[in-house]
């Protein structure tokens, strides 16, 4: 604990001005990964980046650090990272760029987003990238069209957060988290009880579909199938998932009843306002550097089989309109900033997955996770992930379906006539992509 903390403050020291930063965070090798051979270009190539901040912790301050790295050590390219909000708010922004001819040249978007990116002629194939890079199997998108249409970057995985001070304190055993539905809601009562301190928070706004999305799996059916058009809102599995979030305030009473927003709820939990959080994986770093206890990670606990959790975070797309100078540059930024030096990296500061085996075998990598044993559970975790939810239009699919849920964790209506709204709603929007299929 005290030694990750440690090094985060290095970082964050380096980061802020952008230079060094590999070094000092002795990664100092990261320059010279594959890709990474300065340009011997007479003039420089700019490119456009735009990147989400939409998770906890200081992403933007790691990703500026990143980005002066590969200037300093590429002097015919230079990328201008955008920052550019949560992942619904860059692709909005990016569909608005796209459709007035101003694309960017490189972009970390939702992965889920690669329908709608298609629809609009937007991307360009990255074949030759992804099946260079030896990416998790889990990672990859599946093929549309014969293409593989983006690179994994930021991967992660919904993971269970609990405060190990608090466990013991309540006589339960600190080194593990709890397994299973029922076991989840014994703990935190016992820990409501034992201590006073709220007993779970999950966050239900911003990406609630995504939060949700576990407990749907695991009650027996994913929230869509891969095409891009069909919708699963209103299954059991969506009701018993539902029905048992609901219960959590409700019911059980270990929860706060209302919306929870998706940044406040890690701060409760750095703050020992509770004691189990679901969250990122992708928010592993900023937790366990703000926590004044030792934080422990789990899978999800189990439903009625196996447990079971989906994918989430972004991947590199590269837009067409650009030049083939900038489509070259573009790609030696993502081969680079995806090579195993980088991506363990980027691992060991985020808590994102690595995406690559080979950066999970990085020696400083495996020294890390040695002393910080939380970062293996979303890598172990991928074995057991399912695909998240992507469709065409895809934001008014998230908004219709977040609504819903939001509808009845503030009281206004029921389980079931939420989802069966939600499931027309959806139907309607998706309704020409599934005649014309495209």
């Amino acid at each position: 604990m005290k030694g990750v903390k440690s090094m985060l403050r290095v970082w964050a020291a380096a980061a802020a001005t952008g230079v060094g930063l590999l070094a000092l965070a002795g990664c100092g090798n990261a320059g010279v990964a594959s890709g990474s051979q300065p340009s011997s270009a007479s003039h420089t190539i700019t490119l456009t980046y735009d990147y989400p901040v939409g998770v906890s912790g200081p992403l933007a301050q790691i990703m500026n650090g990143m980005v002066a790295r590969f200037n300093q050590t590429h002097p015919g390219i230079h990328v201008n990272p955008v920052f550019s909000g949560n992942y619904v708010q860059t692709l909005a922004k990016v569909e608005t760029a796209i459709q007035s001819g101003t694309p960017p040249a490189v972009a970390v978007l939702n992965h889920t987003a690669v329908f709608d990116l298609l629809h609009l002629n937007a991307v360009q194939p990255l074949d030759s990238l992804v099946q260079s890079g030896d990416f998790y199997p889990a990672l990859l998108q599946p093929k549309v069209g014969g293409h593989y249409w983006s690179v994994p970057f930021q991967r992660s995985t919904v993971v269970l957060y609990y405060n190990k001070a608090l466990f013991a304190k309540a006589g339960l055993n600190p080194d593990q988290g709890p397994s299973t539905w029922q076991q989840l809601v014994q703990d935190a009562s016992l820990i409501q009880e034992k201590t006073g301190v709220t007993g779970i928070e999950i966050p239900s706004d911003g990406t609630v579909y995504w939060e949700f999305q576990p407990f749907a799996i695991e009650a027996g059916q994913n929230l869509a199938a891969n095409d891009g058009v069909t919708v699963h809102f209103n299954s059991q599995a969506a009701e018993t998932a539902l029905q048992f979030w609901v219960d959590l305030s409700h019911k059980y009473h270990v929860e706060p009843p209302g919306i929870l927003p998706w940044n406040t709820v890690p701060d409760d939990f750095e703050r020992g306002k509770t004691a189990m959080i679901v969250h990122s994986s992708g928010s592993l770093a900023s937790i366990v550097q703000n926590a004044s206890f030792p934080v422990g990670v789990s899978f999800m606990p189990q439903g009625v089989g196996q447990a079971r959790t989906n994918m989430g975070g972004g991947d590199f797309y590269i837009f067409r309109g650009i030049s083939p100078a900038q489509t070259q540059a573009a790609e030696t930024f993502v081969r680079w900033m995806t090579a195993p030096a980088q991506a363990a990296y980027w691992s060991m500061h985020t808590g994102y997955v690595p995406v690559t085996s080979q950066a999970l075998q990085d020696p400083q990598m495996q020294r890390f996770v040695q002393q910080h044993p939380q970062f293996l559970v979303a890598p172990e975790q991928l074995q057991y992930a399912e695909p998240e939810l992507s469709t065409y239009q895809l934001n008014q699919i998230y908004e219709i379906f977040d609504s819903a849920v939001q509808s009845v964790l503030d009281g206004q209506t029921d389980v079931k006539t939420a989802l069966n709204r939600a499931q027309q709603q959806a139907e309607a929007a998706l309704a020409p992509y599934r005649t014309t299929g495209q």
